[in-house]
């Protein structure tokens, strides 16, 4: 039985779900259906133990974006992400054993080879293709964003952000070492960021150091400092903006926004209302998606690699 099968049995989500329509002058394909799904099942899956033990979460970014535009996904966006407060986030991380086949929390703990900034809930039963990381072995799956939240001040996010992108620039450098077609940027950014002495887990602990360096204090700001996707101005918000949250309808469930998303919407945004033009409108992610194919049989069968 496929994920989506399981999911269609389990009948959480409607039957007209999964046909192809247009949202918002946007052809949503019956094949983005299946990823949303598998995606809203990841998000089901993390909150049952996020509540199980009591710890703080919210939507973010983009998936609350969707939640407060769209009641949904954003029909040309493809991914799901949340964060979690630090000291929650730490003890999520060490409650991976709660997650039992095929859904798997990955850290650079976890999974010695992965090499992002931040934990990711794959499922393994799924696949993704990121290149030019295909050829670094680690879980494949389809997956959903966890990003912990820092305290960071206004004068110290910038620096701390720079930091943290050159130690990003080794891991994208590590994970890249063994793809076969690699490019000229691929080439030149191992050339000058591959240490081939550090590890993944070298380069998260030096991350996390970093992203901490301010949780003995109260800023009354937090920061998702891991992440450099975004500008550091854009990436600073007052704590107040989450002392509550909002269950709000997502597709036919529903997710946990921060109490503040108009304030943080409009720090990320600005007029988050508005709908951006209609050529714009796409997807942004390099990502090839396969939610009815495990991870293994695919890069087995398509790369030739055991992982």
């Amino acid at each position: 039985m496929t994920e989506i099968e399981r999911i269609k049995q389990e009948g959480w989500l409607p039957e007209k779900f999964w046909d192809e329509e247009i949202r918002d002058d946007y052809l949503v394909s019956a094949e983005m259906k299946k990823i949303w799904a598998i995606e809203m099942d990841l998000y089901r899956e993390v909150t049952r133990v996020l509540d199980k033990y009591n710890l703080r979460y919210f939507s973010e970014g983009g998936t609350t974006l969707g939640a407060i535009r769209h009641k949904g996904f954003i029909p040309w966006d493809d991914d799901f992400d949340i964060c979690v407060p630090r000291e929650d986030y730490e003890k999520l991380h060490r409650l991976a054993s709660e997650f039992k086949d095929p859904y798997f929390l990955q850290s650079s703990v976890t999974d010695p080879e992965y090499g992002y900034s931040f934990m990711r809930l794959r499922n393994s039963n799924t696949a993704v293709v990121v290149k030019p990381f295909t050829h670094a072995r680690f879980n494949q799956g389809i997956y959903l964003d966890i990003f912990p939240l820092d305290n960071a001040t206004m004068e110290d996010v910038a620096p701390r952000m720079d930091k943290i992108k050159q130690l990003i620039f080794k891991n994208s450098a590590y994970m890249r070492k063994d793809y076969p077609e690699k490019s000229a940027n691929d080439l030149q950014r191992i050339k000058d960021y591959l240490d081939p002495n550090m590890k993944p887990i070298d380069v998260w602990n030096e991350i996390n150091k970093v992203a901490v360096e301010d949780n003995h204090i109260d800023t009354g700001y937090w920061s998702i400092i891991v992440s450099t996707i975004f500008a550091p101005s854009k990436n600073i918000f007052p704590k107040k903006c989450f002392d509550s949250f909002k269950d709000i309808p997502f597709e036919s469930i529903s997710i946990r926004v921060p109490e503040g998303f108009h304030d943080l919407l409009t720090i990320y945004y600005g007029n988050y209302m508005e709908f951006p033009p209609i050529e714009e409108r796409g997807q942004w992610h390099s990502i090839e998606f396969y939610p009815e194919i495990p991870y293994k049989q695919l890069y087995k069968d398509r790369f030739g690699l055991e992982l």
